[in-house]
């Protein structure tokens, strides 16, 4: 419809040469996980990490042969349908709509699909992929290990997709911070910090309904000029912008809005964190968002990190927040919709009579 696809070279070309490139560089064996904390996760400085995935087999293995051979016919997640349910497709059938330049095919599309996969490790099959790479070392400390995985929000992915496929702007769940590893192709990055207004970096209000969209490749090629434009010099002096390039690892903090445009066929993995350096921005949404669960990780929280637990509570007091008052109320507020719904039934049910 837009064509993005018919120049996409040129397209590129254009991200590529107008990127910033003003994201700090590190290399992890030359940094401690104390020192990374101090210098990046505290202060909430994004940054890019080299040689983390160097010894990963996923580094040399995770190419599209080896994949279709060992995990064609399992089916990953590559979006939702109206209702929310996910809508998934075997690996093989993407990997060929992925190469296809035929109509319906990835090659041809201006926002194509993208696998997204946060339940890779449900099967034994596909849990292989978990022992081909390994959390970093930066990224060791995981809170939300402490409620276990049934309870825990999903927190790691895997992701496939072709050039002008990614993810519109947004903040990760929960407060948590991100690493992101990039075994193949390159991604364009897009950051903004956590103060600059969410309406104005989606960039909504900016697009021409009639004749573009909002999918990540709209957003850079049209929307962000906009947005900078609107946003005026000090906008544009706040944006972080970089390409992300085979073995490296991209952290991103807590709250900052941040944006991906893969521009070639790209192979990832992702996971989202709790760690005593973000702790503060993750149990103030924890405590309102998933209520039950923060009880639960508050107890743990007791048990085996009690300065964290106190942490917890100072907190609350601070902000007058009783947890468990807010869970009751919601449980109250669930029961009178629930006693609303078995009402109306029994009406219905009179009246037909």
């Amino acid at each position: 419809k837009y064509e993005y696809s018919l120049r996409g070279d040129a397209v590129r070309a254009r991200l590529e040469s107008e990127c910033l490139n003003n994201i700090t560089r590190i290399h992890g064996d030359c940094i401690t996980m104390h020192d990374f904390h101090e210098r990046f996760e505290r202060p909430l400085i994004p940054c890019v990490i080299q040689g983390l995935a160097d010894e990963w087999p996923a580094r040399t293995e995770w190419n599209i042969n080896r994949l279709r051979r060992d995990f064609g016919e399992r089916s990953f997640k590559c979006g939702e349908d109206d209702d929310g349910y996910p809508i998934k497709v075997k690996l093989k059938h993407f990997f060929r709509y992925q190469n296809s330049a035929e109509e319906g095919g990835a090659k041809l599309d201006d926002s194509p699909l993208y696998i997204f996969d946060s339940h890779f490790d449900d099967d034994s099959v596909s849990k292989q992929l978990l022992q081909e790479y390994k959390v970093p070392h930066l990224f060791n400390e995981d809170l939300f290990q402490m409620v276990g995985e049934k309870r825990r929000p999903p927190y790691r992915w895997v992701l496939f997709g072709p050039p002008r496929s990614g993810s519109s702007v947004h903040t990760d769940p929960l407060g948590t911070s991100a690493w992101n590893t990039l075994l193949r192709g390159h991604k364009l990055w897009t950051l903004f910090p956590p103060d600059v207004a969410k309406s104005l970096v989606k960039g909504k209000q900016f697009v021409n309904w009639k004749e573009e969209d909002d999918e990540p490749i709209d957003w850079n090629v049209n929307l962000l000029p906009r947005i900078l434009e609107s946003g005026g010099p000090e906008l544009r002096s706040r944006m972080i912008q970089f390409i992300q390039r085979p073995g490296e690892t991209v952290f991103v903090p807590s709250d900052w809005h941040h944006g991906v445009l893969n521009l070639d066929t790209t192979i990832a993995v992702t996971q989202n964190f709790c760690s005593s350096g973000n702790f503060e921005c993750v149990w103030r949404y924890t405590r309102s968002g998933r209520r039950k669960m923060a009880r639960i990780f508050r107890e743990a929280l007791r048990e085996r990190r009690p300065e964290l637990a106190e942490l917890a509570d100072q907190l609350d007091r601070q902000d007058k927040f009783d947890l468990d008052v807010e869970i009751e109320q919601a449980d109250e507020r669930r029961r009178a919709r629930k006693a609303r719904k078995r009402a109306k039934k029994a009406e219905r049910a009179s009246s037909a009579a």
